[in-house]
């Protein structure tokens, strides 16, 4: 398994590392398989890599929460190791911090898991109208949300570990808002939009200038 810092270019990110390792098992006789619809958090878990928080996201000593989780499968033989049972940071027992800046209050102190229902990135990232329930200022983000991640104490010592993006300039945001599905984008914002890392997926489908419009308060078509 592989810990990246980072939300975006998960299929970037993923053929990279997987390159790394069949470059380097392919001499000894060996192969390697993308394990991407695994359980990848509860394997981290398990494999003592990381431990749970309260907002159920799993946290690495090094990159606390801000990190992708890829798995792979080899025919590599290894030792027998030990199974971890699953753990929560000891921090959650009295924290609360995540659970007080959730926009959506989708993380509950009596539950384990969060109430993906109410989780304002499930929400962010599927096509169509935003439901009634989310309040205007529940809007943060043009994909996802970070608030639980941005608030917790085991992320401290990475909140000033910043990498600047790509800046739009006024004109492209308008095009951005006025975006039709069916009509390319400027041959600026193409290459722009492929250096966020945002997949195409939600460039795509709307997702974008909706999300977009919730963020500047803007009406979206």
């Amino acid at each position: 398994m592989c810990c990246l810092p980072h939300y975006n270019n998960w299929d970037s990110n993923n053929n990279r590392v997987f390159q790394y390792i069949t470059d380097y098992l392919a001499p000894h006789g060996f192969s390697v398989v993308t394990a991407r619809t695994f359980p990848q958090k509860l394997l981290a878990v398990r494999c003592g890599l990381g431990r749970y928080g309260r907002n159920n996201i799993c946290y690495n000593d090094e990159f606390g929460s801000y990190m992708q989780i890829m798995t792979y499968i080899s025919d590599l033989p290894c030792d027998d190791t030990e199974w971890l049972p699953l753990r929560r940071m000891e921090r959650c027992d009295k924290c609360h911090a995540c659970v007080i800046s959730c926009p959506t209050g989708a993380i509950d102190t009596e539950r384990r898991l969060v109430n993906s229902d109410r989780c304002i990135t499930v929400v962010n990232e599927l096509p169509g109208e935003f439901p009634e329930w989310i309040d205007e200022n529940a809007h943060n983000s043009i994909t996802g949300c970070t608030k639980c991640q941005d608030c917790c104490p085991a992320n401290a010592h990475n909140k000033d570990n910043i990498k600047m993006g790509v800046a739009f300039t006024e004109e492209e945001t308008t095009e951005l808002l006025n975006h039709k599905g069916d009509i390319p984008y400027s041959a600026s914002i193409d290459v722009k939009l492929e250096a966020t890392g945002i997949s195409r997926e939600y460039t795509d489908m709307f997702v974008l200038p909706r999300n977009l419009a919730a963020l500047l308060g803007k009406s979206w078509l």
